[in-house]
C-alpha cells in the first residue's frame, strides 16, 4: 500500500469514528442498547456486512475526492495543512472546500448506515463485539463475506464474445 493510500485510509477511519455529527436525519433514531448475553444477531450480522460494504464503496469515492481535492487545491499530499490553523485562515477557499467534503462524508457515512438498517453506534459495538470468543462463529461468517471477492458480472462485450464462439 504506498504512503497516500495509507494515509487516506487513517483519515477516513478518523472521519469515520471521530465525528459525532450527524447532519440530514429527522427521524428520531433509538439509542443502540447492547444485548446483555454480548451476542451478535442474524441480522446485526446482516446489517454489519451490508454497512462495511457500503462503507468501503463510500470510503472508494470519497478517496477519489480527496484525491481530486489535493490536485485541485495544491495541497500536501498528507493533509497535514487541513489541521494547520493559519494555512487555513490564509486560505479560506481551501478550508471552504475542505469543510464541504467533510460534511460530504459525514453524509456519505450516514448514507450507508440507513442503507444496512443500523446505527452508527449499533455498528462500532458490533466491530467490537466480533473479536469477542463468544461471537467466533459470527466473526468467521463476516470475515468470509467480506473477504471473498464477488463474481464481476459478465460484460456486454464478453456475452456477445460468449455467442460469437457459439456460432
Amino acid at each position: 500500500m504506498n504512503k497516500v493510500s495509507f494515509i487516506l485510509l487513517i483519515l477516513v477511519l478518523v472521519l469515520s469514528f471521530g465525528c459525532g455529527e450527524k447532519t440530514g436525519n429527522t427521524e428520531e433514531l433509538k439509542p443502540f442498547i447492547p444485548p446483555a448475553d454480548g451476542k451478535i444477531t442474524e441480522k446485526q450480522k446482516d446489517s454489519y456486512i451490508k454497512a462495511s460494504i457500503a462503507l468501503k464503496g463510500a470510503m472508494d469515492s470519497y478517496s477519489l475526492k480527496i484525491k481530486e481535492f489535493v490536485n485541485e487545491y495544491k495541497v500536501q499530499e498528507d493533509l497535514t495543512q487541513m489541521s494547520d490553523t493559519i494555512f487555513l485562515k490564509e486560505h479560506p477557499e481551501i478550508k471552504k472546500a475542505w469543510d464541504g467534503l467533510s460534511k460530504e462524508w459525514i453524509e456519505m457515512q450516514n448514507e450507508a448506515y440507513k442503507v444496512a438498517g443500523i446505527i452508527e453506534d449499533e455498528f462500532n459495538w458490533i466491530g467490537g463485539a466480533l473479536t469477542d470468543t463468544i461471537n467466533a462463529a459470527v466473526q468467521k461468517k463476516v470475515e468470509k463475506a467480506l473477504t471473498t471477492p464477488k463474481p464481476e458480472t459478465e460484460t456486454k462485450t464478453d456475452k456477445e464474445s460468449s455467442e460469437e464462439k457459439g456460432k
